[in-house]
Parts: structure tokens; sequence; C-alpha cells
């Protein structure tokens, strides 16, 4: 199965992000591959102290915690 790496793993040695190789079996995919031509929309992380991004749908204010 022809996958690329997404982040840094090790795959019969160490593969780095943007990596494309061949694993044996669709049991072998790890978190950090995904199968060629199944991209997922990629989710940006918050930095810490910084508070996660809104969801499209909602408005900024809408997930703020209650005080």
């Amino acid at each position: 199965m022809d996958v690329v790496a997404t982040d840094v793993g090790f795959y019969g040695g160490l593969r780095c992000i943007g990596e494309r190789f061949e694993i044996a079996d669709e049991k072998d995919l790890g978190s950090w591959m995904e199968k060629v031509g199944e991209s997922k929309p990629k989710q940006e992380k918050a930095k810490p102290g910084q508070k996660p991004a809104a969801k499209p749908e909602e408005k900024p204010e809408d997930n703020l915690p209650d005080a």
C-alpha cells in the first residue's frame, strides 16, 4: 500500500514528513501516515497559552469558557 508520512516516524527506517513509501499491509498504517490519494483536512493545533480557533460555524465568542 502506498502511503505518505504526515509526521516523523519509523517504518523500516526513519521516515520524514512528506516521504512516500510502501507498507506491507493496512494494519501497519500508523497515525503518522496516510494513504496516498486520501488526504484529510488538516487541523491546526493551538500553541501553548493560545485558545483554539473558532469552528467555521461558530462565532469566536461562542467558544469562550464560562466565567
